[in-house]
């Protein structure tokens, strides 16, 4: 769709489209409502399923909503659980840079709705969907058209193929070409603007947080440490060692630990803004796994049987029960879950992870805060 010029960009357009992380689905006797993420109840549990916050802002205005489920069909919300929507439609789809939704309704029609349940177009199409210049393509009675996006009819709903060709700067006009069983010719429309645009306002810039944690200074003629052992695939990073006892050197960043520790294993790296560049270490004591970081520090102790890395997460088992912990916060949260399913990056950078428990077949989540949404 075309957009209208933007006055800056950074990281990503004035455009923008994110699960919100204020709210957090919340799930209580098999129902499910949002709390913030200390895990107070923001909007009470009654739904079948929800899914996450997302905003959506085009210049100055903003639009922040939830898809809902009751009765296997779904619904629209705002945070204030004000029902943009009602949940009576067998498809919901928000159409990209407008606060309009593409929806399927009982009887199986498609049309186009705004964030008050206005009807934009009709439901009276077998499909609807959009394409470019905020136009949407109708399907009805195996003939396709074309509707603008205040649901006028600009190409009749007639033709075998429609096919968008360019737009002419000068006159603002696009060029379709369209055809059926008896003709082929090519159509004009007008050239839309966003219909819920204004002005774009700039953003500030991210600064990188760096750590003021102490480093350890190699010194090759030193005493601490009798050999440096290279780490596979990094020219940077060494495991020190001293008499069987072992440390760990980052030679660029200038990270590490004079050895003491009995049986270390470098495990991976990871960046992010906030915290700059950290290393994980596996330790070993008695056949059980631990987790330190590139200065040193514990952060799990050595008792898990189990340490696999995953996206924004480790996953942990510990006397045979499954735990997983935060790379973002450093937490470690055991619950009555036995399989975690996946984690999510939130707005701000939020972390959550959808965990279940398999005998029960129950559902929930839980934040890089250690916050379990669910009671």
């Amino acid at each position: 769709m075309k957009k209208i010029i933007l006055l800056v960009l950074l990281l990503s357009t004035a455009y923008t489209y994110s699960q919100n992380s204020e709210l957090i689905p919340f799930v209580s006797n098999s129902k499910w409502g949002y709390s913030n993420r200390d895990g107070k109840l923001m909007i009470q549990p009654v739904y079948d399923s929800v899914g996450f916050f997302k905003r959506t802002s085009i210049g100055l205005k903003d639009l922040t909503f939830a898809y809902v489920y009751q009765n296997k069909k779904i619904g629209v919300i705002d945070a204030q659980n004000k029902q943009l929507l009602p949940p009576t439609y067998q498809y919901v789809k928000n159409v990209d840079e407008t606060f309009h939704f593409i929806a399927i309704n009982e009887a199986g029609k498609s049309g186009l709705v705004s964030n008050d349940n206005r009807v934009i177009i009709p439901f009276e199409y077998d499909w609807l969907d959009e394409v470019v210049n905020f136009s949407f393509i109708l399907k009805k009675n195996k003939k396709i058209g074309l509707a603008d996006v205040n649901g006028k009819i600009v190409i009749p709903v007639v033709y075998d193929q429609i096919v968008f060709v360019d737009e002419d700067e000068s006159t603002k006009k696009c060029r379709w070409r369209v055809s059926n069983e008896k003709v082929t010719e090519y159509l004009f429309t007008v050239s839309y603007e966003n219909p819920n645009s204004e002005v774009f306002q700039t953003v500030g810039s991210i600064e990188t947080a760096k750590s003021n944690l102490p480093s350890y200074v190699l010194d090759d003629n030193s005493k601490d440490f009798e050999e440096k052992i290279p780490i596979r695939y990094e020219s940077n990073l060494f495991l020190l060692r001293k008499k069987n006892i072992y440390g760990f050197w980052d030679f660029k960043e200038k990270i590490g630990f004079m050895p003491k520790f009995k049986k270390l294993d470098y495990f991976f790296n990871a960046y992010d803004f906030k915290r700059g560049k950290t290393h994980y270490l596996l330790i070993e004591d008695n056949d059980k796994k631990g987790l330190i970081d590139g200065y040193g520090n514990v952060l799990l102790e050595a008792n898990y049987e189990t340490i696999k890395k995953e996206y924004h997460y480790l996953e942990v088992i510990r006397n045979s029960e499954t735990g997983v912990f935060f790379l973002s916060t450093n937490k470690v949260v055991f619950s009555d879950f036995n399989k975690i399913k996946t984690a999510i990056e939130l707005d701000n950078d939020f972390v959550i992870v959808l965990v279940q428990n398999t005998t029960t077949n129950h559902y929930y989540y839980i934040g890089e805060n250690g916050v379990l949404f669910k009671n």
